[in-house]
């Protein structure tokens, strides 16, 4: 874990000058114009929320939007500012998370951004609760997202954020931790020639085989055996093109379930036969061996 932490820190270092360089055409505070792919920048972004904390956690289970004032600080001399929306995401994270990951609605924030035109909203991964063990959750889910991308570029992209968090319900404390944003579905979908598929019971006979069982082998890889291609339990499906003839394409996502990140929640399946999340059960397609090269 030491190592994976170290490169993480050394990369981040590397990248520092290019995120000087990003959104050099900002137009105005509350505004701005960009046709930089955010999520093509390495550097992590720097976000600030000021919010009254107390308050959304403890109507965390309300699937309502609250106000909260936005800026992002994109270099010394450059930041925008705005009020957005957030509301809390996750079943199980609304009532274990003491931070809640949350969707990030810029619908009324005048980004004026060719790569944003049909996006609405954002998937934004937090620090679920205070403590190193949780931090490095965030890194190596965030890791995981990036293993993923180097073996296909059909999957979610993410953008690693430092996070200050200022609830104005505790006279205006301070917070700090590490969070990420996810590539919105519309994004994913458009940047591959494709379409976000919404349909529910589709088997796994119908996904393109090789990518079908790419995408169960890095599942079995990373240890995740909480996913299903039937349901579109933390995998999207999306079809390319030739899909009708061809099939559906998988795209995983959500890991803070899978062996490689380990966290200290996570409970396999009692009806997989394992006892931990480090123990790997493959749920992908059978094989047949001549088809494995």
């Amino acid at each position: 874990m030491k190592s994976i932490l170290t490169f993480l820190f050394i990369w981040l270092i590397s990248v520092s000058v290019i995120y000087s360089q990003e959104f050099t055409d900002a137009i105005s505070s509350d505004t701005f114009s960009t046709a930089i792919d955010m999520f093509e920048v390495p550097a992590p972004m720097d976000i600030t929320l000021t919010y009254d904390m107390k308050a959304f956690q403890r109507e965390k289970n309300k699937d309502d939007y609250r106000d909260v004032h936005f800026l992002y600080q994109f270099n010394d001399t450059t930041t925008i500012e705005h009020t957005m929306r957030i509301k809390p995401r996750g079943k199980f994270r609304k009532s274990h998370c003491s931070y809640a990951p949350f969707w990030l609605n810029i619908r009324k924030a005048d980004v004026l951004n060719e790569n944003l035109q049909e996006v609405k909203k954002f998937k934004v991964v937090t620090q679920c609760k205070g403590g190193k063990d949780y931090s490095d959750y965030v890194l190596k889910e965030y890791l995981t997202y990036k293993i993923l991308n180097l073996l296909t570029p059909v999957s979610f992209r993410v953008r690693l954020v430092h996070m200050k968090y200022i609830d104005t319900g505790r006279k205006n404390k301070e917070t700090e931790s590490w969070g990420f944003l996810i590539e919105p579905e519309e994004m994913l979908a458009e940047r591959n020639d494709g379409i976000a598929v919404k349909k529910d019971e589709i088997s796994m006979r119908f996904m393109r085989p090789e990518e079908m069982d790419l995408a169960a082998l890095f599942q079995y890889m990373v240890g995740n055996p909480d996913y299903s291609i039937a349901g579109r339990h933390n995998m999207k499906l999306l079809g390319l093109p030739g899909f009708g003839s061809e099939g559906y394409t998988p795209v995983p996502y959500d890991f803070d379930y899978t062996g490689l990140v380990n966290a200290e929640y996570a409970i396999p399946g009692e009806n997989l036969g394992i006892t931990s999340v480090t123990q790997r059960y493959f749920l992908g397609p059978c094989l047949k061996t001549r088809n494995i090269r």
